[in-house]
């Protein structure tokens, strides 16, 4: 269905601009977890948008553009699945925000702002999940698993049944292992490698689902941490899972019907993060759907953050659950045959809780809680008692030591680094035994990175907080590699190419923010990762906030290519807005912009402390 009125709706907005000549999208940017979208044309555009259903998907064509490159798409988890803007058409480029399967869209909440007839910015509301629930046409979006064939050489393993969703819609956990939502069929040919806590397996002539490429999914069921796909070419696949060391060799093959099934050659391990009120049996393998012999849910009636150190729930009955960390602060916990009371109450989240968001929606037959930790804290084990579940609230990072503390206590000493495998790559590289920290200062040469008050380039500030930064650092004997040390040129692969190849611990750019010269009121602390580099984010961004005086905006979740393609974990710190009239003033201190060095090199050895870097 076309929601027509969407765009009359609109017409007012975007009439102040006259129709648009041929012209290019030179920028955009969407932000995921806000819901924000902004881009900019170089020709003046009137925007025509549509919200379309079946998935619920916002499309703003850009008549008279071209995007002068490839289609862009982009994947994500959660309410929002993809982001793409492409060139359907010779004259029109296409922007399209999808949503996941089972979410709506507000049309009346969606804003569009024409700053200008070349900057336009899109606020979408919150996604809102519908409560699930048969339908008419018996369509449902519950996955269908099969029932197993199995091989001899697994014994005792029956009929398959689903447990809970993870963090995709394309995997879910079974009684015996997992179950991948992958077409293909039992004459596939499936080879598996493993080495050590790494099993890869080969799927030849499988084209994986768009959701899934270049997907990790965080499982943690089983000895399984987690499942990651990658689609090497048109004619092959490769799925790879991360066990424990002591985790037996997995089987893959196709079901007779659907699917891809993952199986143990052995016996199933125990999950850590499953519980089961009734027994208080910590294995998912013991956790089935008993619709049939349990046909009464449990009413789940209250939600409750106990004293800022308990998240538990309550029902009328006895619960299972499992939890599986979607991300580094995010998790999802899954509730099989529970439905939401009319009555149910949820706990109101005060500034300062240690849980910054909650979302709970009601799937068919269970309910589904996403919790969102805040800086510095994480959910511990699952654990159970009569009716209710309860998550202790744990801080998941040490305050940091005093200012006049020594950074790295006296005699630190770590294990011999592996050889730098490029010694020809510029400046000097420094060898030791200790931990080995890539700096990167964004832009430099012929990019002069943002913009500020009074024509100050980005290229000009960071690069003397990132020389002082590795200042600090080798004076408390940890190696420092900067991508550059003047003012010079470097491409992004360039500069991941560098850390990946000297086997680095950390990556840490430096960046200065900008919005637009009209908005000087916006000024602030931005620190960015993208998988693995939360914990580094979270600890340099608190140094920051407790050594210098800047505003706090937020750690959040970003796919800027230095922090994709780094093999180590890596961050991306916005150090202040030189269009902001408070940070642009002070980042033109040199001992302001030393401060902010210290601050940054402290988070980056506290860290290496509290990892034994």
């Amino acid at each position: 269905m076309r929601f027509h009125w969407l765009l009359s709706g609109f017409m007012g907005v975007f009439l102040f601009c006259s129709p648009a000549e041929a012209g290019k999208i030179i920028s955009w940017e969407f932000e995921s977890q806000d819901n924000n979208l902004v881009f900019k044309t170089d020709e003046g555009v009137q925007p025509e948008a549509e919200l379309l259903s079946n998935p619920t998907r916002l499309v703003i064509d850009l008549p008279g553009t071209v995007l002068d490159r490839e289609t862009v798409k982009e994947n994500y988890q959660g309410p929002v699945r993809g982001f793409r803007i492409g060139q359907p058409e010779p004259d029109t480029s296409r922007i399209v925000v999808e949503l996941a399967p089972g979410y709506d869209l507000n049309a009346d909440e969606i804003e569009f702002r024409g700053v200008s007839e070349t900057h336009w910015e899109v606020e979408m509301p919150e996604p809102e999940a519908s409560r699930f629930a048969s339908s008419d046409d018996g369509d449902s979006q519950e996955l269908e698993v099969p029932q197993l064939e199995m091989p001899n050489a697994l014994p005792g393993l029956e009929e398959t049944q689903a447990l809970a969703p993870l963090s995709s819609p394309h995997i879910k956990a079974t009684k015996n292992g997992f179950f991948i939502d992958i077409d293909g069929n039992r004459k596939i040919k499936i080879d598996s490698e493993r080495d050590g806590d790494r099993i890869d397996f080969f799927l030849e002539g499988i084209t994986l689902p768009d959701e899934l490429v270049s997907e990790l999914i965080a499982v943690n069921q089983y000895g399984v941490s987690s499942i990651e796909f990658e689609q090497t070419d048109e004619a092959e696949a490769v799925m790879s899972l991360t066990v424990d060391e002591d985790s037996p060799d997995w089987l893959a093959t196709f079901s007779r019907l659907k699917g891809l099934l993952l199986l143990p050659k052995g016996e199933l391990p125990t999950s850590s993060i499953a519980a089961n009120t009734a027994d208080g049996q910590s294995e998912a393998a013991e956790t089935e759907l008993e619709s049939e012999a349990n046909p009464e849910s449990s009413l789940i009636d209250q939600i409750e953050l106990v004293d800022d150190s308990e998240f538990s729930i309550h029902a009328n009955s006895e619960l299972s659950a499992v939890v599986s960390r979607q991300d580094n602060g995010i998790y999802q916990i899954t509730i099989d045959n529970a439905e939401l009371a009319e009555d149910f109450q949820g706990p109101e989240l005060e500034a300062g809780s240690p849980i910054s968001e909650l979302k709970v929606r009601q799937e068919d037959s269970r309910v589904v809680l996403e919790v969102t930790t805040r800086l510095r804290y994480r959910l511990g084990k699952l654990s159970a008692e009569d009716q209710k579940i309860a998550l202790p609230i744990e801080v998941g990072v040490d305050p940091l030591p005093p200012s006049d503390a020594p950074l790295l206590p006296p005699g630190f000493a770590k294990a011999p680094k592996d050889p730098i495998l490029s010694p020809d790559i510029p400046p000097v590289l420094p060898t030791s035994d200790r931990p080995r920290v890539i700096i990167d200062p964004g832009h430099g040469g012929d990019d002069p990175g943002t913009i500020g008050i009074g024509g100050v380039q980005e290229k000009d500030i960071i690069l003397p907080i990132s020389l002082d930064v590795a200042e600090i650092l080798r004076k408390q004997d940890i190696e420092v590699i900067l991508t550059r040390d003047t003012d010079n040129y470097i491409s992004l692969e360039g500069r991941t190419d560098m850390a990946n190849d000297v086997n680095a611990d950390l990556f840490v750019s430096i960046h200065a923010n900008a919005i637009n010269l009209s908005r000087p009121d916006v000024n602030g602390l931005e620190t960015y990762y993208y998988q693995s580099g939360r914990r580094l984010a979270e600890i340099i961004h608190w140094s920051i906030l407790n050594g210098v005086e800047i505003d706090n905006r937020d750690i959040r979740r970003a796919r800027f290519y230095v922090l994709r393609h780094s093999t180590m974990p890596a961050v991306l710190v916005e150090v202040g807005f030189l269009t902001g009239a408070v940070d642009s003033s002070r980042l033109k201190d040199p001992n302001y912009r030393r401060l902010m060095a210290e601050a940054i090199a402290r988070g980056i050895v506290e860290y290496i402390k509290q990892n034994n870097l």
